[in-house]
């Protein structure tokens, strides 16, 4: 019902030692009204990882560090868990409860919590958190948020350390002529219900191999949609806007 499992993954080239390399790991605890059917008494935790194997010692531990955290991070209040299956009995202990206190056997809870690699080079490590929650609810709670790490020394890579200062104007024209949405309603950062301002990029973005994705929160286009927009900016036409000796693919 709970291990650890490699699924025989891995990224490593010999000849590129400042590369991050790692194995794809993945955690599973559930109670075993999961295997019965019809489903019933279902709580579950599933977590599929990047262990870090390989790489430059200070950034393999940073990186390390930072998978731990979100995966771990808790749900609730109460005592932050130290490992899986700390966090995932306290999980299946909270629904439990809840069931205990009238909650209904036929809905399921579920976190699961999947950490991608989205692209990896030298210069750049970037992964994906994607979390689906559910507990008890109509609808599931969804997230995704990247991250884009420097292999070196595990610290974050901001848009501002890539593009000059005097060019983000220009930048944003160009984003925003990459930003796709059927009712051509334009994102405006903190208050999407006022027409006309400035367009206003995400602070969600991933370093890819062929440009910056960028990602709108749920209700940052449109409050009342659930869409999250996504949109790549290629490299091809930002390159002349990059400060000084940025290395992108």
């Amino acid at each position: 019902m709970a291990g650890v499992a490699v699924l025989a993954f891995s990224a490593y080239a010999a000849d590129a030692p400042a590369k991050i390399a790692w194995t794809t790991q993945k955690f599973d605890k559930h109670l075993p009204g999961c295997d019965a059917k019809p489903v019933q008494s279902c709580a579950s935790v599933q977590f599929i990882y990047p262990e870090i194997t390989a790489g430059p010692s200070e950034g393999r531990a940073e990186i390390s560090s930072a998978v731990h955290d979100m995966l771990l991070t808790p749900i609730e209040k109460g005592k932050e868990p130290d490992n899986s299956e700390e966090f995932a009995s306290q999980i299946l202990a909270h629904y439990q409860t809840w069931l205990k206190q009238g909650g209904d056997s036929r809905l399921s809870w579920v976190v699961e919590r999947k950490v991608d690699v989205d692209y990896s080079s030298p210069n750049v490590f970037s992964i994906r958190l994607l979390e689906r929650v559910e507990q008890g609810k109509a609808r599931a709670a969804k997230n995704t948020v990247y991250f884009n790490f420097r292999p070196e020394d595990g610290t974050l890579i901001q848009l501002s350390e890539l593009i000059r200062p005097d060019q983000m104007t220009a930048f944003k024209e160009i984003a925003q002529k990459h930003f796709h949405d059927k009712d051509q309603k334009v994102p405006t950062g903190d208050d999407a219900k006022v027409p006309g301002q400035e367009f206003s990029l995400p602070t969600n973005f991933a370093i890819e191999k062929d440009g910056l994705r960028f990602r709108y929160e749920e209700d940052q286009v449109d409050p009342h949609s659930i869409r999250t927009p996504e949109f790549v900016v290629p490299y091809s036409e930002i390159r002349s806007l990059l400060q000084r000796g940025v290395k992108l693919p």
